[in-house]
């Protein structure tokens, strides 16, 4: 489980990514592996891009498609559980 305040970004020296339209296609430059996003991971990308805490993830997901934060919180963590296990996570300590 990732502490709810601690602050997550994206490992820029793996994750190469571009959106194209309502995706964001990543190029994972470690395993030379393609990903493709759907509109609600869209809005985690950008938001890791600049570093967000899980609270501040679940946030924006609640505000974004009015869903619980409880269901929130767990889409968050599932997603930064993906990202952790293909190395694309970097955190502050």
């Amino acid at each position: 489980m990732f502490p709810l305040d601690r602050r997550l970004t994206l490992d820029a020296s793996r994750a190469i990514w571009r959106e194209i339209g309502d995706e964001i296609v990543v190029l994972d430059s470690g395993s030379a592996t393609y990903l493709s996003l759907n509109f609600s991971a869209v809005a985690l990308w950008k938001r890791l891009d600049s570093g967000a805490t899980p609270a501040e993830l679940a946030a924006e997901l609640v505000s974004a498609y009015d869903i619980s934060p409880a269901q929130a919180e767990n889409d968050v963590e599932g997603f930064l559980t993906a990202l952790r296990d293909l190395a694309l996570l970097s955190s502050d300590g």
